[in-house]
C-alpha cells in the first residue's frame, strides 16, 4: 500500500511539474529568493538572512503561491485524464490523497526555491552562521514547509467545493484577508487563524516556551485533518 501510494504521488508530481503554472511558481519562488538576498544585504538584514526571509515572505509572498498553487491542484485536471485514473485499480480516496501528497511535495519544492538562494547568499555574503542560527532556520524552514502545505490542503478543498479555480483562489485569499482583519483587531485570536505563522513556531525557537507552540501545532493538525477530509468529500461528489 505505501509503495503504491509512492508511486501514485511520485506519477502526480511529475504530472504537475510537466504542467506550466508549477514551473512558473517554481521560477518566481527562486527569483524572488534572490532578490530578497541583495534587497536583504542593502537593508543590513545580516542576522541570519535565510530566516529573515522565511518569517517575511510568509506573510503575503508564500501563502499566495500556496493558494495558487492549491487552487489548481484537482479543479484544474481535464475530465479525461481524471476518468483515465479512475480506470486503475485503485480507489477515489486513494487517488486523492496521491494527488495531495505530490501537491504538498510540490508545494515544499517552492519553499526551497525560495529558501536555498538566501542561504547560500547569506553564506557568501556573511559566512557561515553560528550553530544556533543554523538550527533555528532549519527549524523554520521545516515549520515553513509544513504551513505551506496546509495552506494548499485548504486551498484545494476551498476549490474543489465550489468547482472553479478561479473562484476558489478568490474565495481563499478573502478568507485570508478576513483572518488577517480579526486576528489584528482581536489578537488573542491568532492563535486560532491560518494566518500567525509566527505564533506557531517562535515561541519555542526563542521562548523556551514549548505548551504554547504545541497547542498551537494540534490546531495546525486540526486544520489539515478538517482540510483533507472536506477537500476529500468534495472530490467523491465530483461527477467525473
Amino acid at each position: 500500500m505505501i509503495a503504491q501510494m509512492n508511486y501514485l504521488a511520485a506519477e502526480e508530481l511529475l504530472k504537475l511539474f510537466r504542467g506550466g503554472k508549477l514551473k512558473v511558481l517554481l521560477l518566481l519562488s527562486f527569483i524572488i529568493g534572490v532578490l530578497f538576498v541583495f534587497i536583504g544585504d542593502s537593508l543590513g538584514l545580516e542576522d541570519n538572512l535565510p530566516l529573515t526571509a522565511i518569517e517575511l515572505l510568509l506573510a503575503v509572498v508564500l501563502p499566495f503561491l500556496m493558494v495558487a498553487l492549491g487552487s489548481d491542484l484537482m479543479v484544474g485536471e481535464s475530465k479525461g485524464t481524471i476518468k483515465h485514473a479512475l480506470k486503475l485499480p485503485i480507489s477515489r480516496e486513494f487517488l486523492f490523497l496521491g494527488k495531495l501528497f505530490a501537491g504538498w511535495a510540490a508545494a515544499a519544492f517552492i519553499v526551497l526555491c525560495m529558501f536555498v538562494p538566501t542561504f547560500v547568499g547569506g553564506f557568501i555574503l556573511h559566512g557561515v552562521p553560528a550553530a544556533s542560527s543554523l538550527g533555528a532556520g532549519l527549524a523554520e524552514l521545516g515549520g515553513a514547509i509544513l504551513f505551506s502545505g496546509l495552506l494548499l490542503v485548504l486551498a484545494n478543498s476551498v476549490s474543489l467545493w465550489v468547482g472553479s479555480s478561479g473562484v476558489g483562489l478568490a474565495v481563499s485569499v478573502v478568507l485570508w484577508m478576513a483572518m488577517s482583519v480579526v486576528g489584528f483587531l482581536e489578537p488573542q485570536l491568532n492563535r486560532f487563524f491560518v494566518t500567525d505563522y509566527a505564533d506557531w513556531l517562535q515561541p519555542l525557537l526563542y521562548g523556551g516556551n514549548a505548551g504554547m507552540t504545541i497547542s498551537t501545532l494540534l490546531f495546525m493538525t486540526a486544520y489539515y485533518i478538517i482540510g483533507t477530509i472536506l477537500g476529500l468529500l468534495a472530490f467523491q461528489r465530483k461527477g467525473f
